[in-house]
């Protein structure tokens, strides 16, 4: 009997923590993880906003295989020097309701030589799009059934 524990309480990720861990085992598990990973990205890109690409360019799947842990992510990467790409992707993913109460007041303030006059300026509403975090969720039953039956066909495969 294969001893491990499944951590859920996080939202975003689902873990398998297991006390020892065989090489058969990790390539089984590695080849299921690679599955859902793919799959979780053909969903992740079609829930994307398309309107110049950029994003969808962005977003990769990574599985990580290491000597005590079989990893699958999908990520968007936030490009060569240019941070506030990934501002914008994650504005977009959990939105930005900006606070109550009407306009920003902008005080008045010199750049470079030039006076800038004090103005308001409107607040950012952006509703969370969810085109990371929804389809990873849609898709959690169906990744713990995945790999919980990996393990079963695993455990029966040694007792024979």
């Amino acid at each position: 009997m294969i001893a491990f524990t499944i951590d859920s309480a996080d939202i975003d990720r689902l873990a398998l923590r297991f006390d020892q861990i065989t090489p058969a085992l990790q390539e089984k598990l590695k080849v299921v993880i690679s599955r859902v990973t793919n799959e979780l990205l053909a969903r992740v890109k079609a829930a994307e906003p398309s309107r110049t690409g950029r994003l969808r360019g962005a977003t990769a799947a990574y599985v990580d295989v290491r000597p005590n842990f079989v990893r699958g992510r999908v990520r968007i990467n936030r490009g060569r020097g240019a941070e506030v790409m990934g501002a914008r992707f994650g504005a977009l993913e959990y939105g930005g309701p900006g606070r109550r109460g009407g306009a920003v007041a902008v005080r008045a303030y010199h750049r470079a030589g030039v006076a800038v006059a004090a103005y308001d300026r409107r607040r950012p509403r952006i509703a969370a799009r969810r085109f990371l975090r929804g389809p990873a969720a849609a898709m959690r039953p169906l990744i713990r059934e995945q790999l919980l039956q990996v393990i079963k066909e695993f455990e029966s495969s040694l007792v024979k």
